[in-house]
């Protein structure tokens, strides 16, 4: 009986031995994706020179063979253009964390604390009266502009669905598509409109206002607010290191509206981007882009999309803010 019981004892631990390896077999392989994961952020936060603070998949536009990328604003679909999107998945890193800082003139895009004195951003005419001037005198002092002026702006509101494109007083639906705003023909095609026809602001420029622009160095930069108490925790806004940039992946993304078409650039995508944005901006902050550059010697397009953090906090709140355009004139150059 002794002799029995050993020998079952001895098949009952031979029995074990395999869990014991598939168990530590197991911990083996959880330790190595552990291992691969924190190499990988390792090697994502030295690509882009900060930790990665997010991931997102990016929106980036695809071509339609027979069609024109594009879309109708307004209008009935005439069947010529296509706005499909390529899903990519992206690390962005922490823009708050790069050294030296971005500025406008270096990445094309910087941020910068300044208070506003606008009570009630759903006032489009407290707006013109307080924030315009607020505006012009920032990006002066960020781009070293001689003379800027706000020619229109926009209220975004992340509970506002799909209305990319909303009427004065009304809030738009954050863009989820990289783009930039105006191309190398629509940039000073927008200037001579000011002068045409004006903005849906008021703003109107005289020819000899239009001539003396269109004959200077300019740019056109956005400055993008979160109008909310709370930092901003969804839709924030992604922005795209232009020395990433590649010129054949550049698309003119046409908008045909009943009575005009305008143009922007779009992009295919390419792994070498690399995406940035600041974290939970507060009202007080402003991210000041540079949507088109006159200037060929420096970087002249900030390509940038709303995007939605694939680790957002359940329950994060709507997102609310409002992004202007102004133009900015440089000095003279001296001979």
């Amino acid at each position: 009986p002794a002799v029995c019981m050993l020998r079952l004892a001895s098949a009952a631990l031979r029995s074990q031995r395999p869990n014991t390896s598939a168990a530590c077999a197991a911990m083996e392989s959880a330790m190595k994706k552990q291992r691969l994961a924190a190499s990988g952020a390792a090697a994502a936060a030295a690509s882009h020179g900060t930790p990665i603070a997010a991931r997102a998949r990016l929106h980036y536009s695809k071509e339609v063979e027979g069609k024109r990328v594009g879309r109708y604003i307004g209008v009935e679909d005439q069947g010529e253009l296509a706005d499909v999107h390529s899903e990519h998945e992206v690390e962005l890193g922490d823009a708050r964390e790069l050294q030296p800082p971005a500025t406008v003139d270096t990445r094309c895009f910087e941020l910068r604390n300044n208070a506003t004195a606008v009570q009630n951003f759903k006032d489009d005419e407290e707006i013109r009266r307080v924030y315009y001037s607020e505006m012009e005198e920032l990006v002066k002092a960020a781009t070293g502009a001689e003379r800027v002026f706000v020619f229109d702006h926009t209220v975004r509101d992340g509970a506002a669905g799909s209305k990319l494109n909303a009427k004065q007083g009304e809030a738009a639906a954050a863009v989820i598509r990289v783009h930039t705003d105006y191309s190398d023909e629509s940039g000073p095609r927008r200037v001579q409109t000011l002068a045409d026809s004006g903005g849906y602001t008021g703003v109107k420029l005289s020819e000899a206002e239009t001539k003396d622009i269109l004959s200077n160095d300019f740019c056109i930069v956005n400055v993008w607010r979160n109008i909310k108490p709370e930092p901003v925790q969804s839709k924030p806004l992604a922005v795209l290191e232009p020395s990433t940039l590649d010129r054949n992946d550049f698309l003119r993304y046409e908008m045909q509206f009943a009575e005009r078409k305008g143009e922007n650039f779009a992009l295919r995508y390419n792994p070498d981007h690399r995406w940035y944005f600041f974290p939970r901006m507060e009202k007080d902050e402003c991210l000041i882009f540079k949507t088109w550059e006159s200037r060929k010697d420096r970087p002249r397009y900030c390509f940038h999309t709303a995007f939605e953090d694939l680790d957002q906090p359940a329950g994060a709140p709507p997102r609310s803010s409002i992004e202007v355009r102004t133009v900015a004139i440089m000095p003279k150059r001296t001979a």
